[in-house]
């Protein structure tokens, strides 16, 4: 049964070529320029930043690592610079086209990381293993554009309000995007908020919201768990860390089957969301009827075919198989095309596995 289950899971966990790539989007010349600057800060001789938020001050040029530089790199077609789903771009437009305020962002973010240990795989499932054995935060298929989808069940979480980590969502985040490959800019989030009436009741399917790289999430909930359900000081949190270090990350949000308390959060907080995010969230949403993915890539609480019960210890192993290989697999392609450096071609090293 584990075997079987763990096949399945390493088949939804492993990102397919795309039969037709969407071709690359060429960069206006001012914004490609605005690029070029900041690769050339990153690319300068003696740079480097503080080993963490608290380190001594001796610490405080320490080089980008490998996985940091890959991190930073933007995609590059024959002649157009364009960006992937890394900071470049998107802090460029956060920033407002903004160079020097782009490049404060980025290594605020690439200084947040290291002292989150971000990059540190096992560190960060250690941390947030136990938050996760009862398969409230998953990711599993793609998208038609071949996105990852990350899947939000909140009535799953048994974990008291006052314990709950947001680094939990982070990480599925990081995870998602290990499965991405090369020109894949962003994910499908969709949250499936799924109100549920007795134990044998169908959830209805729901998504939620996304920036412009896309992941995808699905939340559940239980109304009569509706007081587990919501913890106001960890979505600030969360919310906070994807505005601050992950801009323009997700690309569309879906709601669907919302309980009153997640409704009225989302009430509260729209009048001060940004007109493009808001562009970006949907309501009620059917995922396999708007054509996004297909019905066997969708779980069927969240309105696809996929029916497949959840088993913690098979699905954390299998995911976390699955994301090393694809990470040592692209830092070996990356090593592969000669020293390191920033501006490299990420199509050449973020391949699907044949």
């Amino acid at each position: 049964m584990r075997m079987s289950a763990a096949h399945t899971y390493k088949r939804l966990l492993t990102p397919r070529a795309a039969a037709s790539p969407s071709p690359p989007q060429t960069l206006a010349d001012d914004i490609e320029r605005k690029v070029l600057e900041i690769i050339a800060h990153f690319s300068r001789e003696g740079h480097g930043l503080p080993t963490s938020i608290r380190a001594r001050a001796e610490e405080a040029g320490t080089p980008l690592s490998e996985r940091e530089l890959i991190y930073l790199i933007p995609i590059w077609s024959e002649s157009s610079l364009i960006t992937g789903w890394e900071l470049l771009e998107a802090d460029c437009v956060a920033a407002k086209g903004d160079v020097s305020l782009a490049i404060a962002r980025m290594e605020k973010t690439l200084l947040w990381r290291r002292t989150e240990n971000v990059e540190d795989i096992q560190a960060m499932a250690n941390d947030c293993k136990a938050q996760a054995a009862t398969g409230q935060n998953i990711i599993m298929g793609f998208t038609k554009q071949n996105r990852p989808i990350i899947y939000f069940f909140p009535n799953r979480n048994t974990t008291p309000v006052e314990e709950r980590k947001s680094i939990h969502n982070i990480f599925m985040i990081e995870r998602a995007s290990d499965l991405m490959t090369g020109g894949i800019g962003s994910a499908l989030r969709a949250r499936a908020v799924a109100t549920t009436h007795g134990a044998d009741a169908q959830a209805t399917p729901w998504s939620s919201l996304a920036s412009e790289e896309a992941k995808g999430s699905i939340r559940e909930s239980n109304r009569k768990r509706s007081s587990h359900l919501f913890a106001p000081q960890n979505a600030r949190e969360t919310m906070h860390i994807l505005s601050e270090y992950y801009p323009e990350t997700l690309h569309t949000s879906h709601f669907l089957g919302m309980h009153w308390i997640v409704r009225a959060f989302v009430n509260l907080v729209w009048p001060f969301v940004d007109a493009k995010t808001k562009q970006k969230v949907n309501f009620e949403t059917d995922i396999v009827g708007a054509g996004d993915v297909e019905p066997g890539e969708l779980l069927r609480e969240c309105g696809g075919e996929l029916d497949l019960p959840y088993d913690h210890e098979t699905y954390w192993s299998t995911m976390l198989e699955v994301g090393k290989e694809r990470r040592e697999d692209q830092m070996r392609r990356w090593r592969a095309l000669g020293e390191p450096q920033v501006g490299r071609e990420e199509r050449l090293f973020k391949v699907a596995p044949e």
